[in-house]
């Protein structure tokens, strides 16, 4: 069975997809046009490297693991919410990387339940409360614990060992989630922040709201930031869900000045689709296409991605069970610095798509 690659772990709670979606790079006409090159591909590696960090700290595995248990503390129960969509594969089928897919079944049972507009997002008997991980009960359980803010509550994290989503045992506290209601009257607005570490100071590894408005439209918007305490992403979404589950993002990266821009859709045959573009110093890299999960197999499909650079064809990456390979446009040979920036590429894109769906799924757990 293959596995992604270890930049990928935590965000296999959704099949990885490249499609495009609008418009079409167009290369140079004329004789005199020269083959497509990245400027610097060692640069450009690194850049795409960096829009994976932040997803790949223990804080945001154990958080991404962990939220499917919040259903507590939240208006509307989790069995609310499963109870209104069906399966979508069988729930002891598992994907490939570390979490079930009853971790992507959660993405479809919240985009697809659509509750109503709750007045509070917390119930009145949980705000202010500490939630502690009960190995007997193997569920969050409110606690006595002070330092939970008075507005939402707070669930403290835990090492977490791929694919279980519970705590490992003996329990590790690897800091915590404070959840906030900070809602108007016009929206709903769930205020999240990360913080990990063991020391006596935690590191905050994201902040970020997510807002659904009164509409009855299926539309969540996120904003914030994650970190991996060196990449700072400055992040925004807006995800919405009808026949498929559709979410377009623009990430900055203030630490390179590097711009990202994806939209990506998840379909209900886990067929999925992104248009992916990074820009950084002189080049504009961009790719577009599909790619399958074979959920029977566990292992990847069938699919292609084509990459263009400044407009230009430059590659194309090819997915199969056994993973991508890479292969130059006309006229293009490419170089191993050249493949290592395609297999970032490749992986940012589907972090990047993968993570937004992680960011937002406490919010669909607690019923927003």
């Amino acid at each position: 069975m293959s596995s992604f690659p270890r930049g990928l772990a935590l965000l296999c709670a959704i099949p990885f997809v490249l499609q495009a979606c609008g418009g079409r790079d167009t290369a140079p006409a004329g004789p005199a046009a020269k083959p497509a090159k990245l400027a610097n591909a060692g640069t450009t590696a690194a850049q795409l490297q960096a829009v994976t960090a932040p997803f790949e700290t223990d804080a945001f595995q154990n958080f991404a693991a962990l939220q499917q248990h919040f259903g507590p503390a939240g208006f509307a129960p989790v069995a609310t919410l499963a109870s209104t969509a069906p399966a979508l594969v069988p729930s002891h089928a598992v994907v490939p990387g570390p979490l079930s897919t009853d971790a992507a079944t959660r993405v479809w049972r919240g985009a697809l339940a659509n509750p109503p507009f709750a007045t509070a997002i917390f119930r009145d008997t949980v705000r202010g409360k500490t939630f502690v991980w009960d190995t007997t009960a193997a569920r969050y359980v409110a606690s006595t614990a002070a330092g939970a803010p008075a507005n939402g509550v707070r669930f403290v994290l835990y090492a977490t060992r791929p694919p279980t989503s519970e705590p490992s045992r003996p329990l590790t506290a690897m800091g915590y989630a404070d959840l906030t209601d900070q809602s108007t009257a016009s929206a709903a607005v769930l205020g999240v922040v990360i913080l990990g570490g063991t020391g006596p100071t935690l590191v905050t590894y994201a902040s970020y709201t997510v807002a659904r408005s009164a509409a009855p439209a299926r539309e969540w918007a996120l904003a914030g930031f994650v970190t991996d305490g060196t990449t700072l992403l400055d992040l925004t979404s807006g995800v919405t869900s009808t026949s498929t589950l559709t979410v377009q993002t623009a990430v900055d990266d203030a630490t390179d000045g590097t711009h990202v821009s994806e939209t990506g859709t998840l379909s209900r045959t886990w067929e999925n689709g992104a248009d992916f573009s990074l820009t950084g110093g002189a080049d504009t890299v961009r790719a577009t296409g599909s790619v399958a999960l074979d959920t029977t197999g566990h292992t990847w499909g069938s699919g292609s991605v084509a990459v263009t650079v400044n407009g230009q064809a430059f590659a194309t990456i090819t997915v199969g069970p056994t993973g991508p390979s890479y292969s130059g446009a006309s006229g293009v040979q490419l170089t191993s610095a050249d493949e290592t920036a395609l297999a970032n590429l490749f992986t940012a894109s589907f972090s990047l798509f993968g993570a937004v769906t992680v960011l937002t799924d406490a919010a669909w757990v607690l019923g927003l």
